[in-house]
């Protein structure tokens, strides 16, 4: 294992953690929609928190969303870590929008144009809110 690799621990997000949690997704611009802890799972490091990522439940599936990395902690497995840790504890079937693709397909996930509405809601918001250069794109786990 290389050196770069970061071996944080991953837990469920407690109440004192969740504002952490919150400003962290303020200062990424990630979905900040309907937040609650108990949809969140954290990364920590020495005590610390270095990365999260949450779940939310809709009648028809799942969504993986609100992934986020400190930036100096980045590029460790961090992310590796927490999305493995919340496909694990999510119920299927499981999407997600993104702009990264590359890192979900490692997953098992592949983009999609056929997807749940709340999905639909979902790349919408992304696309008028959350202002990004990159293209934003639906993925599933298969």
């Amino acid at each position: 294992m290389s050196n770069n690799v970061l071996q944080a621990t991953i837990f469920a997000c407690t109440e004192i953690d969740f504002p952490i949690v919150k400003k962290l997704i303020a200062e990424f611009c990630l979905d900040d929609n309907d937040l609650r802890s108990d949809q969140f799972l954290v990364a920590k490091f020495e005590g610390k928190i270095v990365g999260f990522g949450r779940l939310r439940q809709y009648p028809a599936c799942t969504e993986l969303c609100s992934l986020g990395v400190i930036e100096n902690e980045r590029l460790k497995g961090v992310g590796r870590q927490l999305t493995l840790a919340l496909i694990e504890k999510a119920t299927l079937p499981l999407y997600l929008v993104a702009i990264i693709p590359d890192f979900f397909t490692k997953f098992g996930f592949t983009e999609i144009t056929d997807f749940p509405s709340e999905i639909g809601v979902k790349l919408k918001y992304c696309i008028e809110s959350l202002s990004v250069p990159e293209t934003y794109v639906v993925m599933k786990l298969i």
